[in-house]
């Protein structure tokens, strides 16, 4: 027969005397079991570090929130916050305006946003990451961090982005933070307390995989400007130290970069106004822009583009079928099309495609400008513009109506297609 029995006391590791097991403290000194005091010890220290760092004051944050939406304000009453040439007189990145010496444009696009969706999201970032990040490393260091991170986001876009595309966003500077906190919880892992280090680590790498996620998922979000932003912030909080609770005041060196940062973005503002070339900002100009969403834009950018290429197509087809040469006037009509064709913000892959189609038929086109061409290359001509018009039907048809647009076939074979016969928004 078993005889089993029960250990009913245990040893205080305090004071050395018996305690019963039923009782949380020792009842000669009150301590807690070695597992329980040192669960309590840690909760304590995170709760300590969570209010001595996270708790601290972030003026910074919410003043560059601030400043993005009065810019998006300025855009959305100077005819559109997506419209690019409203974008690219504010600053937009735009490489071949950079190239010429508008350098500015690597500073003020991350200010800047494309549509109210663009500035909700980006901004919602900046209210979640921001404070955070300015409590661990302090508005100074902080600034280092989101300003730097931004211009290296576009640095990469201009080396690396489609040469035709602009850009605007900041984005870059979000990612940037993204790299900042995630080297801060591998670096200071000993400073952090457990608790609050293993939520923060898996809160870091789900957010940052879910915007790489977005990032490579979205065809129009600009790959490079992000990766520019995530890798540029991780080099800085390589070398940068973060602010501890019991820092007495920032190091002055940090305070000069502050300095130093904060007079580059507003001199690029005053650069940005100095040859700023666009409307003038009214009410008006807002109720006929285009602000809530960049697609919108697109599709009426589209149409309007595709439309303009047809008809200038026909019109020099028909000068070529008549054995005429093709007048400067038509000729410059053929290179604005294909630029604008050229220009166009993609916003899906088969209307991509029928702008490519259209510019490759004008540019072989203007392949002939030079001496008439024989009567088969103008025969092709006519076959690659009738197959351009049933790939454009089929789009149309297909997936034209998701956009609300529609197909009305010409009454003439040879008439100008316009807005409402190709496609209408």
């Amino acid at each position: 027969m078993d005889i089993r029995t029960e250990r009913t006391l245990r040893v205080c590791h305090h004071c050395g005397l018996l305690t019963p097991n039923t009782a949380l403290r020792c009842l000669e000194c009150g301590a807690l079991p070695p597992d329980i005091e040192r669960e309590q010890q840690e909760r304590l220290q995170a709760a300590r570090f969570v209010e001595s760092v996270f708790f601290r004051h972030a003026p910074l944050s919410y003043l560059l929130i601030g400043i993005n939406i009065i810019v998006f304000l300025l855009t959305a009453f100077s005819g559109g916050s997506t419209d690019p040439d409203v974008l690219t007189a504010f600053g937009a990145c735009n490489q071949k305006l950079i190239a010429q010496g508008e350098i500015w444009r690597l500073v003020v696009p991350m200010f800047l946003h494309i549509g109210l969706l663009h500035l909700v999201a980006n901004m919602y970032a900046l209210w979640v990451l921001g404070p955070q990040l300015e409590s661990l490393y302090g508005s100074a260091r902080f600034t280092i961090l989101y300003i730097l991170s931004g211009i290296g986001g576009f640095v990469a876009s201009y080396f690396f982005a489609d040469p035709e595309s602009i850009g605007a966003g900041a984005s870059g500077a979000l990612f940037g933070m993204f790299g900042a906190l995630l080297v801060f919880v591998y670096k200071y892992r000993a400073d952090i307390p457990t608790a609050v280090r293993a939520t923060m680590q898996r809160n870091i790498w789900l957010t940052l995989l879910i915007n790489l996620l977005i990032t490579f998922s979205i065809p129009f979000v600009s790959r490079s400007g992000h990766l520019g932003g995530l890798l540029t912030g991780i080099g800085l909080a390589l070398v940068m130290p973060w602010s501890p609770p019991d820092e007495p005041k920032t190091p002055l060196i940090w305070r000069i970069g502050q300095l130093a940062l904060t007079l580059v973005v507003a001199a690029s503002f005053a650069a940005t106004f100095w040859h700023y070339q666009g409307e003038r900002p009214s009410l008006a100009r807002f109720l006929g822009g285009s602000n809530l969403f960049p697609e919108n834009k697109a599709v009426s950018s589209f149409v309007e583009a595709c439309n303009r290429g047809e008809e200038v197509y026909r019109l020099i087809l028909r000068r070529l079928e008549a054995g005429q040469s093709v007048p400067p006037t038509l000729q410059a009509a053929s290179a604005a099309a294909r630029q604008q064709l050229k220009q166009l913000r993609p916003f899906n892959d088969g209307a991509t495609r029928l702008a490519a189609e259209l510019h490759d038929l004008l540019e072989a086109q203007a392949a002939a400008f030079d001496q008439p061409p024989a009567r088969a290359v103008v025969e092709q001509m006519r076959e690659r513009l009738a197959a351009y018009e049933r790939n454009q039907q089929r789009w149309v048809t297909e997936e034209g109506a998701r956009y609300g647009l529609g197909f009305v076939a010409p009454d003439e074979p040879d008439a100008p297609v316009d807005a409402s016969s190709s496609a209408s928004s």
